[in-house]
């Protein structure tokens, strides 16, 4: 494994990276095509670790009712953390209108519920099961707990790089320390992917800040 570690890390990324540029296929929105490459590095995963479905399955079994709440006040939380730096970043950020309203731009020409269910069934949840589920799991067992949260955490922000948007970078580095602290200090999927899932469709469909 520790091999096809380092090569899924590095192929992922790759991919996270391309698929945020908007330079792949123009042809194909980005909620798709981000949706395809999430469901393409599960599989990548459930083939290199045969023992990632059943964790996934157990996780999901033990104390669900504690780890959903759990998910929920993390989701209200984090929102009221982006909510204060949108306030700060609105203020002080001279590009900071331009970099939101390019963020939301995603949602042109879009259904609302197209978008809900995608972020609900695919996005939302795969994010959860790869970066924090098999990445930082698997990188915890070669680098420890901390090292492999800055790690993912870390190649998370790095993959919106092409974006070359600066607010997009910052909440990227803010929800991935934020989810990569929550799964070390819970050990708990359901509680993130549910974290993960209601903040996606807050920001996005519900409470966007633009």
């Amino acid at each position: 494994m520790s091999d096809r570690l380092y090569w899924l890390t590095l192929i992922s990324g790759a991919g996270f990276w391309l698929v945020f540029s908007g330079q792949v296929i123009p042809q194909v929105d980005f909620w798709t095509l981000f949706s395809i490459w999430l469901l393409s590095c599960l599989l990548a995963g459930l083939s290199a670790d045969r023992l990632f479905s059943r964790l996934v399955y157990g996780d999901f079994r033990e104390n669900p009712g504690k780890f959903i709440l759990v998910g929920m006040g993390s989701a209200v939380l984090l929102y009221f953390v982006f909510w204060l730096g949108h306030l700060v970043l609105s203020a002080f950020l001279a590009d900071y209108s331009f970099s939101l309203s390019s963020i939301y731009s995603l949602k042109s020409g879009q259904n609302l519920w197209r978008i809900g269910i995608f972020l609900t069934l695919i996005i939302g949840p795969g994010e959860e099961l790869w970066w924090r589920g098999f990445l930082q799991r698997h990188w915890t067992s070669r680098l420890g707990p901390w090292p492999a949260m800055g790690l993912v955490a870390a190649l998370y922000t790095a993959v919106h790089l092409s974006t070359k948007n600066p607010v997009l970078l910052l909440a990227a580095l803010v929800s991935g320390l934020w989810w990569g602290y929550q799964y070390l200090r819970f050990k708990s999927l359901l509680a993130n992917v549910v974290s993960h899932v209601l903040w996606d469709l807050m920001v996005f469909i519900f409470f966007p800040f633009s």
